[in-house]
């Protein structure tokens, strides 16, 4: 894997942790927003861009993770954890590692 790659599966990540801390709050659609993903979850790297978490939103709710309504280029702008989503980002395991079984598509 490269560098981009390793990013972008990192981004799921955060997303997934952040609509984990965002639920536990009692805000079970938030509105995505990379600045405020990036400071929940202590995003050390570059910031997040608005794209990288669409994208990230879209990966989430192509793979049951989360719900929501898709909007193109925006991703999925207030995205809910499913019951699989919220598995998933309890296991505090990185998705790519959690995707083993199936086929890994970045």
């Amino acid at each position: 894997m490269n560098a981009a790659t390793d990013r972008q599966w990192a981004v799921r990540d955060a997303v997934l942790r952040w609509l984990l801390a965002k639920t536990t709050e009692g805000y079970r659609s938030p509105i995505l927003d990379a600045d405020a993903i990036g400071e929940t979850v202590g995003w050390a790297p570059a910031p997040l861009t608005r794209d990288e978490v669409a994208d990230a939103s879209n990966y989430l709710y192509r793979e049951g993770y989360v719900t929501g309504v898709p909007v193109m280029g925006i991703g999925i702008p207030r995205p809910m954890l499913t019951m699989a989503g919220r598995r998933v980002a309890k296991r505090e395991r990185p998705l790519r590692r959690a995707m083993r079984g199936h086929d890994v598509v970045s």
